[in-house]
């Protein structure tokens, strides 16, 4: 103990314990770190930055996201209204057709090939002729997308979808295959989008409210029409239509006076010109097809339940003569599964007329 320690000592007695306590805190202040302050502010930013983010991911589109893939909703029930539209149809009130829109379709001098023309005749003003609008069957309409958003088609009585399309209305394709369909509550959406077009246009003006519910991917033979000449203030169905449904696109127009054609020949009863087997075969269809009945019946036919598909699918048939009087008539679909079809037409002896061979 040097001399200071022990002159202290006396002083103030042993000071040994206090400057080991002295000492420990010093060393426990050097070697701890400072505590952190807690931030109520940092902690509420952190929160709301997952808030926030979904906030503005449904902002961009929430109809995008909110669709299918969500799990089991509220089902559609079609039966209400589809007994409107079928009330409506009943009546005559469901479509008021504007044929002056035709007269700017091309006018065709001669209609064959897949080429027909419909039953209905109008008149265009300024005119004294009898026209009906031409309709094109699709070529390749299994194999590939044949009709596209804006175009006006004519269809079968159908109702075997969620709402009916009808034979004396004339529709128009909103959506094609690969399309995603969304139609809630009046609604339509396709891709994640509201449908802009002059259809839309022209049902908002007169108040036509769109029927159906809907939220699916079109597949490779689905198409979604709505009636293009919808009367006022009614209600119309907005259908998911497979492509064998729809009977072919208005093409253009032809007139009872000057068009070459063996349809209008059959509808104004003057069947009298020199027709191809081919021609014959698919006027016995479309005589079936529309229900007249003015051909001789055909009981091959009665066992065929897909006589309209036989009529639509004209491009996957070939005519091969086989005689002077009598020819082949094959669809050949080049797919597996689809078995081809053979028919034979033969010449009547006493006149030009070929019939289908029993």
């Amino acid at each position: 103990m040097n001399e200071f320690k022990r002159k202290l000592d006396d002083m103030m007695g042993d000071t040994s314990m206090q400057e080991r306590r002295i000492k420990q805190r010093v060393r426990e202040k050097l070697q701890t770190p400072p505590a952190r302050k807690f931030s109520w502010q940092v902690l509420f930013v952190s929160a709301a930055l997952p808030v926030v983010a979904l906030v503005l991911f449904l902002a961009i589109d929430p109809m995008n996201y909110l669709s299918a893939d969500q799990g089991p909703g509220t089902p559609y029930d079609p039966l209400d209204d589809l007994a409107q539209i079928s009330a409506l149809q009943k009546k005559k009130q469901l479509s008021a057709v504007e044929y002056e829109e035709f007269a700017a379709l091309p006018h065709f001098d001669e209609v064959e090939g897949l080429h027909y023309v419909d039953k209905e005749a109008f008149s265009l003003q300024g005119s004294s002729d009898v026209f009906h609008t031409v309709i094109e069957r699709k070529a390749n309409l299994f194999d590939e997308v044949v009709y596209e958003a804006g175009d006006i088609v004519r269809t079968m009585t159908n109702t075997s979808s969620h709402l009916p399309t009808y034979m004396d209305a004339y529709y128009e394709v909103i959506a094609v295959p690969g399309d995603r369909v969304v139609l809630k509550n009046g609604k339509l959406r396709i891709n994640g989008k509201p449908v802009k077009s002059d259809l839309m246009d022209r049902y908002e003006e007169q108040e036509v409210k769109i029927l159906g519910g809907y939220d699916q991917l079109l597949n490779a033979r689905e198409y979604l029409l709505l009636n293009h000449f919808p009367a006022n203030e009614t209600v119309q169905g907005a259908t998911i239509t497979p492509v064998h449904k729809i009977y072919g696109q208005v093409v253009g127009i032809a007139t009872e006076e000057r068009t070459d054609s063996i349809y209008i020949d059959y509808l104004s009863d003057q069947l009298t010109g020199d027709y191809t087997p081919e021609q014959y075969f698919d006027l016995y269809l479309y005589d079936d097809l529309l229900g007249f009945g003015n051909l001789p019946e055909t009981p091959l036919f009665a066992q065929l339940n897909r006589l309209g598909e036989l009529f639509l699918e004209a491009s996957y048939r070939t005519a091969t003569p086989v005689s002077d009087s009598e020819v082949e008539i094959r669809y050949q679909y080049g797919r597996t599964g689809v078995a081809e079809q053979v028919f034979h037409m033969k010449r009547e002896s006493n006149s030009n007329r070929w019939v289908i061979e029993e």
